[in-house]
C-alpha cells in the first residue's frame, strides 16, 4: 500500500494503531504496512542480555567517572555539531564498550564486570586512557578526564 502525502508525510512515521508508516530514504514515498509482532530469536535474546549488563555496569561506575561521562559527551556534542545524532553519558559507555569489544574480542559483554575491568588493565578504566587507545573519539581537554571507573 502506498500513501503519498506531500506536506504531513513525515509527521506520520511511526506506528498508528495496527499500521506501520515509514518512508523510504530514496523516493521519499511514504508506505504503510500491517504491524506484526516480531518473533523471538536468539540474536533478540543476546542482544537484550548484552544491554542488561552495559546498564548494570553503567549503573554502577562510580560518581566520578560518571561526572567524566557527561563531559566528554557534552565535549563530544560541541565538536560533532550539525551532525543529526546527540550524545549522552549513556550512549557514549555503550559505543565505549562495543569499540571495547572490537580491540578485545575476548570479551563477553554479557558477564563483564567492573572487577574484570580493573583487574586485566583494560584501557578503559578512565575515559583519558580510553581516548588515548583509540576507542573514543579525541576531544578538547579529554586529559582531564581522569576519574577511574
Amino acid at each position: 500500500m502506498k500513501v503519498k502525502l506531500d506536506l504531513i508525510g513525515k509527521a506520520l512515521i511511526g506506528r498508528v494503531g495496527k499500521l506501520v508508516f515509514y518512508l523510504v530514504p530514496k523516493s521519499n514515498v511514504l508506505m504503510a504496512r500491517r504491524y506484526t509482532k516480531p518473533r523471538k530469536n536468539k540474536t533478540h535474546k543476546n542482544l537484550g542480555q548484552k544491554s542488561s549488563n552495559i546498564s548494570r555496569l553503567y549503573h554502577s561506575v562510580s560518581s566520578g567517572y560518571h561526572d567524566d561521562l557527561v563531559y566528554y559527551a557534552t565535549q563530544l556534542n560541541v565538536k560533532t555539531v550539525g551532525e543529526p545524532c546527540v550524545y549522552n553519558s549513556y550512549n557514549v559507555f555503550t559505543k565505549m564498550m562495543y569499540s571495547l569489544k572490537r580491540l578485545h574480542p575476548e570479551i563477553d559483554l554479557k558477564t563483564i564486570t567492573i572487577q574484570y575491568i580493573i583487574d586485566n588493565s583494560l584501557p578503559i578504566t578512565t575515559i583519558e586512557q580510553a581516548v588515548e587507545n583509540e576507542i573514543l573519539p579525541i576531544v578538547s581537554n579529554y586529559e582531564v578526564l581522569v576519574h577511574e571507573i
